[in-house]
């Protein structure tokens, strides 16, 4: 870590399906789920299967105003299409929460060269895509007088990040990651390379998903990764569990604001956590399942315990992926028991999904707001549904009540189908 910049996180933004950044924890430390039958308007009947299930986001009932207040009425447009909309509205929570100072049109006062943004998404705008190329495919025969000049922003993955760039009038670099279900984490990796590179002082970064769309979910009922719980929506998804049959899609989006330490000291600002170390590795063994032997999870696991500064007994919360699906919960669990060893035992970890769905490209990054809240309040947040445990699955997941712990370290893991494996560590600055 020597001869590096710090970079520290000193803003939070959520949108879930069980609501904003502390609406949010409070109902997931609660033991409160949100993945429930899907009811017209909410899907088509035309295209959705009337057994269908997921975890829609709570929308803003704001955002719309606050843009005409801050005179960015050409943005209006662009946040018809969800992924858009969570995006922004997560990072104006973040801003608020980090108390960065704005000028009068709602731009950032910090140098705009020196502002970076990285926010994610795993397919771009799908609800966008499936109402031109589905719902209106009659109309788009004469396509030149239906399809709006917005179309492209909005299903281009980079719609998010330039939105939200163009809000703040950023001026650093603009990514937007696409990495599967890990491409939250691997977000707030690359954010934190930019602080500590010495290219940015701020960084906005996470990742937002809207992936609720027919064509999506009936490609993720093929691969057979999905629960079959249809008529038990909130239980359906239960991650570490004996009996556990896969996940329920969710949407919403988490955005953080990394700052350097100079840039955050300077300003008086409070951080929540400072960013030790984040890793990436590949398990390409399959395209939805990992590896029988969990040897690349177990070096990622280590050379960010390494890189920390970290031994495997400073972990007092592990942030698991968990998406409740037979293989991967299990890979994921080996790599744990290996990697940590008899500390194992004394380990508390859990996954979030039973509560909010899967994510998908924005799991990464809500699932590390709820890490960092943890480190806040002292308290773990369960793993929901969790009744019956695997024998092999030896730390404690934190099953269905949170629980009070001090959490000085945390570490976060994401996996990606495609083979994405990420890790983070950070310390709690409160």
């Amino acid at each position: 870590m020597s001869g590096r910049n710090r970079a520290f996180i000193t803003g939070i933004g959520v949108v879930s399906p069980l609501g904003n950044r502390e609406a949010f924890w409070r109902r997931l430390i609660a033991g409160e789920t949100a993945t429930r039958r899907l009811t017209p308007p909410e899907r088509d009947r035309k295209f959705w299967p009337s057994d269908s299930v997921g975890a829609p986001a709570v929308p803003s009932e704001s955002l719309r105003s606050t843009l005409q207040t801050k005179s960015r009425s050409d943005l209006l447009p662009l946040i018809d299409e969800p992924v858009i909309a969570h995006a922004v509205t997560a990072t104006l929570e973040a801003i608020a929460d980090a108390k960065l100072q704005l000028d009068a049109t709602g731009k950032l006062q910090t140098e705009r060269e020196r502002v970076g943004c990285v926010i994610g998404t795993s397919k771009g705008g799908v609800h966008t895509l499936h109402h031109l190329l589905v719902a209106d495919r009659a109309a788009l025969t004469e396509c030149d007088q239906t399809v709006s000049e917005a179309w492209w922003p909005k299903i281009a993955p980079s719609g998010a990040s330039s939105t939200v760039s163009s809000l703040l009038g950023t001026g650093g670099p603009i990514l937007t990651p696409v990495a599967a279900c890990a491409t939250g984490l691997v977000s707030l990796v690359r954010a934190a390379e930019l602080i500590e590179s010495g290219q940015c002082d701020v960084v906005i970064a996470g990742s937002s998903d809207a992936s609720l769309s027919p064509t999506i979910v009936a490609s993720f009922r093929k691969l057979g990764v999905l629960s079959k719980r249809h008529d038990e929506p909130a239980s359906a998804v239960r991650p570490f569990d004996r009996n556990r049959d896969g996940f329920v899609v969710g949407e919403g989006a988490g955005i953080f604001v990394l700052e350097s330490e100079t840039h955050a000291r300077n300003r008086g600002a409070t951080p929540y956590a400072e960013w030790l170390a984040g890793g990436m590795v590949a398990d390409t063994f399959a395209m939805t399942k990992l590896s029988d032997n969990p040897a690349a999870l177990c070096w990622l696991i280590s050379d960010v315990l390494r890189r920390s500064g970290l031994k495997p007994d400073n972990i007092d919360y592990l942030n698991l992926h968990g998406t409740a699906t037979l293989m991967n919960d299990a890979c994921e669990m080996r790599a744990v028991n290996q990697s940590f060893g008899q500390v194992r035992h004394q380990l508390a970890g859990s996954s979030i999904k039973g509560a909010i769905g899967h994510l998908l490209g924005a799991a990464g990054s809500v699932e590390f707001a709820a890490m960092l809240l943890a480190m806040r309040d002292g308290t773990l947040p369960p793993t929901a549904n969790l009744q019956t445990p695997e024998d092999e699955f030896e730390i404690d997941l934190v099953p269905q009540k949170s629980q009070q712990r001090t959490v000085t370290h945390a570490m976060k893991l994401s996996l990606g189908f495609g083979g994405h494996l990420v890790a983070a560590a950070v310390r709690s600055c409160r």
